[in-house]
C-alpha cells in the first residue's frame, strides 16, 4: 500500500556507510520515557484526591495540570491509531520505527508533556515524578503500552461504601452503581495477575485513613521516591475534599472546597445504615470480588439467593425494555460524555435519564430539519 512512496526494503538498502541522510533515522530504542506515578480508582469517590494530596507532600512528585485526565480511559481509540498507522510502514518503517508499541510509548511521551504543569517545552525537572490522575480503571490494560516506564497505584474502597457515597453525591441508582464497582474490580485483578508486580501497587481506602502514615510509607517504598524527604509529621493536615457528606450545607451539592477534619468525619461508615436487603444485594452481584480485596461480604441465605435470581431477572427486562424504546431516539456520539458519566454514573440505566436524553436528540434533529 506504499509502494513508491516510501524506500525500499531493508534488503535493498545500501550498507550504512553509502545511505542517503534521509535514509537514516535515530535510533528509537535510545529513547527513554520519563518515569511517572498513574493513580487511579476502582471508581469515583474511593479516596483518589485523598491519595494525590498525600503524595504531594513529597518533593519529589508533583501534580498535573489536568485534575482528572482520563487518558487511559479514552486510550483504545489512540491505540487503534497507532496500530492503523503502523500497519501503513512496510517493513523497513517497522524495524527502524518500532512498531505500534513504539509510536504509543511516543504519543504517551507528548501526554506527559501536555500535563506537565511547568513551560510547555520542557519535560518533568529533574527528579520529580509527574502524576497523572483518573477516578477510573477503565483502560488500565494500556497502561504499560503508553507509559511504559510509570509505576500504577490503584485505589480502591469497600464497595457499598464506594456506591453510598456515590449515591449521597451524584444520585448513582444502587444496582447500576453495585455493577460497575464489580466490573472495575475484575479489570483491576485480571490487570495485577498479568502485570509485572514492580509496576503496580493496590492500596485499599480503609487502610489509608486508618493510618496513612503507614500506608503512604508503603506507597513511597513502591515507588522508588526518597522516604526521608517525606514529612510523614504533615499527613494528619490533609483537609477533606468532596465528602458526600461532610462540610455541606444543608441542600449543598458535593463541592472541593477544602475543608479541615473534626472528629465527626468518618469515611468508613458509609453503608452502615444499608438495609440487609440491600448488603445481600451488594454480596450476591459482587461479593466475590468484595472478598477477593479482603474485605467481609454479607451472607447469604438461600432463600435471598432465591430472591436475588429473581431480582436478576427483572432488572434485566427494564434495562432492555427501556433501551429497545429509544433506540429510534438515540444518537451515540451523546452517549460518550466519559466525565459526566463517571461523575453521575449514568449509563442510561434509569427511564428518567435516558428519557431526557432522547428527547434532546429529537429536538437537536428537529432543529437541524428546519
Amino acid at each position: 500500500m506504499s509502494a513508491g512512496l516510501h524506500p525500499p526494503a531493508a534488503a535493498a538498502r545500501p550498507a550504512n556507510d553509502c545511505e542517503q541522510p534521509e535514509d537514516r533515522l535515530p535510533d528509537s530504542n535510545n529513547f527513554r520515557q520519563p518515569n511517572s506515578i498513574i493513580l487511579l480508582s476502582a471508581c469515583p469517590r474511593s479516596g483518589s484526591n485523598y491519595l494525590e494530596n498525600l503524595l504531594s507532600l513529597h518533593p519529589h512528585s508533583r501534580r498535573s495540570k489536568v485534575p482528572e485526565d482520563f487518558f487511559l480511559a479514552n486510550s483504545e481509540t489512540l491505540l487503534n491509531f497507532c496500530r492503523s498507522v503502523a500497519e501503513s510502514w512496510d517493513d523497513w518503517w517497522l524495524q527502524h520505527l518500532g512498531g505500534t508499541s513504539r509510536l504509543a510509548m511516543h504519543i504517551g511521551t507528548a501526554l506527559l508533556r501536555f500535563a506537565d504543569p511547568g513551560p510547555e517545552e520542557e519535560g518533568p525537572v529533574g527528579d520529580c515524578r509527574l502524576m497523572l490522575r483518573s477516578p477510573t480503571t477503565e483502560g488500565i490494560a494500556a497502561a504499560t503500552t503508553l507509559f511504559p516506564n510509570a509505576h500504577v497505584v490503584v485505589l480502591v474502597r469497600d464497595g457499598p461504601s464506594t456506591v453510598e457515597s456515590g449515591r449521597r453525591s451524584f444520585g448513582w441508582p444502587y444496582e447500576e452503581a453495585m455493577l460497575a464497582w464489580r466490573h472495575s474490580v475484575r479489570g483491576i485483578l485480571s490487570f495485577l495477575a498479568g502485570v509485572d508486580g514492580h509496576r503496580c501497587q493496590l492500596i485499599r481506602f480503609e487502610d489509608l485513613a486508618a493510618d496513612p502514615a503507614s500506608e503512604i510509607a508503603r506507597v513511597i517504598d513502591f515507588l522508588g521516591l526518597n522516604p526521608a524527604l517525606y514529612p510523614f509529621n504533615r499527613v494528619h493536615e490533609i483537609p477533606v475534599f468532596g465528602s458526600s457528606t461532610f462540610g455541606r450545607a444543608d441542600g449543598e451539592g458535593v463541592h472541593w472546597r477544602p475543608m479541615p477534619k473534626d472528629p465527626s468525619f468518618d469515611p468508613l461508615a458509609r453503608a452502615e445504615s444499608w438495609p440487609p436487603c440491600r448488603l445481600a444485594r451488594f454480596a450476591w452481584l459482587a461479593g466475590a470480588e468484595h472478598r477477593k480485596l479482603g474485605y467481609l461480604v454479607h451472607p447469604l441465605s438461600p432463600i435471598v439467593r432465591v430472591w436475588n435470581v429473581v431480582l436478576d431477572g427483572v432488572y434485566g427486562i427494564s434495562r432492555m425494555a427501556v433501551q429497545i424504546a429509544l433506540l429510534p431516539l438515540r444518537q451515540p456520539r451523546l452517549f460518550s460524555d466519559r466525565r459526566r458519566r463517571y461523575l453521575s454514573w449514568r449509563r442510561m440505566s434509569r427511564p428518567g435519564d435516558a428519557v431526557q436524553c432522547a428527547l434532546r436528540n429529537w429536538r437537536r434533529s428537529r432543529g437541524a430539519h428546519d
